[in-house]
């Protein structure tokens, strides 16, 4: 009997190194896992960081057209302008 019992103790003490095993491994996984998650969340900032300054230089360049637009038509209704003065003085 004590020798079954021993036997039992054996066994429960061999699963419980498989369990501890398998513990470390998924603490490990874990670990690795939290460190992607940061590393993500950290990219994900940059990208976020990014689009706002992308969307901010879009708006500059956006209202330096529209100014360069005014700008042009502008010029060419001087040109146009100078244009019809010089064919009334010929």
């Amino acid at each position: 009997q004590v020798e079954a019992q021993l036997q039992v103790v054996q066994k429960l003490e061999e699963k419980e190194r498989g369990l501890q095993s398998a513990l470390g491994a998924v603490e490990k996984e874990l670990s690795l896992r939290s460190q992607a998650l940061e590393l993500h969340k950290r990219k994900a900032v940059e990208a976020a960081q990014l689009a706002e300054d992308l969307r901010a230089q879009g708006e500059h360049v956006q209202a330096r057209l529209r100014e360069l637009q005014v700008c042009a038509a502008e010029n060419r209704a001087a040109k146009d302008k100078e244009s019809l003065s010089l064919k009334r003085a010929q």
